[in-house]
């Protein structure tokens, strides 16, 4: 074996050439995203400039504080938001997904990293107001924008809010804003007994991560005509907690994921992935996917 003798230390590309975070860790008002960054190491690697160009909303420490109320996180438990099992998820969703930067920010739809789709607006005022919708509708007012590179190749835009972090519309909120597909599944929710459910796929979690199939309104209404009973006899169904339970798993399950095999349920060991068991179709929500199923 031989050893060399070298007058450096050698870093892997993502630790060496990572300019958005650098610029980060330069900003005294972003502690808590530095933070954060540190503890998803897999976010912050793939912020490697060999993985750009990136887009990133940069959320302030004020931000982060600002935001915990929507988290159902104490102002004085503000360091159990980085212990969260979704802040990958929360930080992917800050980037958003480009093959160039953006700067300034245009007004649309732009899917970011996490996967889902945040919405920028730009108003017409003398002085234009920029702001990313996610979760709430009040979205983050952009307050500043700075193109970072390295060696002068400024390749990556940073905007910057102060006001609250962007988050990603949860589980429970994508349902009940596609009232085409899934009312019936909405009104079950809605129902008494299932409040903890509902808790589960909101913000308000503890940052637990579920995968959801999620029956469309076409699944409910052949169950429906299948026993010959009407939506109002099924949302009092004293086993409507349980049905409701039964389509939804502990933990992210991706689409590329799904197998033959039995797997846990809310409710009880079930199985899913088998040819004839169930038709899936990709749906996007928080903090991964579900996917709704049209044979009841």
């Amino acid at each position: 074996m031989r050893v060399l003798a070298v007058a450096g230390v050698f870093l892997p590309l993502s630790a060496a050439q990572s300019a958005v975070f650098t610029h980060i860790e330069g900003s005294a008002d972003h502690a808590t995203l530095e933070s954060a960054l540190n503890k998803v190491t897999a976010v912050k690697d793939a912020l490697a400039d060999a993985n750009g160009p990136f887009t990133m909303v940069a959320p302030t420490d004020a931000a982060f504080t600002a935001a915990l109320p929507e988290l159902g996180i104490a102002a004085a438990d503000a360091a159990t938001l980085l212990d969260r099992a979704d802040l990958g998820e929360i930080l992917k969703y800050q980037v958003l997904s480009t093959t160039e930067k953006v700067n300034p920010l245009t007004a649309g739809d732009m899917t970011t990293v996490q996967g889902m789709t945040a919405t920028v607006t730009v108003s017409s005022d003398a002085t234009p107001v920029t702001k990313v919708v996610g979760s709430n509708s009040a979205g983050v007012t952009i307050s500043s924008s700075a193109d970072v590179g390295t060696s002068g190749n400024e390749e990556h835009a940073v905007h910057v809010c102060t006001d609250r972090i962007l988050l990603p519309k949860p589980v429970y909120q994508v349902a009940s804003e596609a009232t085409d597909l899934f009312s019936t599944l909405v009104a079950a929710l809605d129902t008494a007994g299932l409040e903890d459910v509902k808790t589960g796929l909101g913000l308000q979690n503890g940052g637990a991560l579920h995968t959801v199939f999620a029956p469309t309104n076409d699944a409910f209404a052949a169950y429906l005509a299948a026993r010959g009973i009407d939506a109002d006899a099924l949302l009092a169904d004293s086993e409507l907690a349980n049905i409701v339970k039964y389509h939804i798993l502990a933990g992210k399950v991706m689409a590329a994921d799904v197998a033959t095999g039995e797997v846990d349920t809310l409710y009880q060991a079930t199985l899913y992935g088998a040819a004839g068991k169930l038709s899936l179709a990709r749906w996007q929500v928080e903090f991964g996917e579900g996917w709704e199923h049209s044979d009841g």
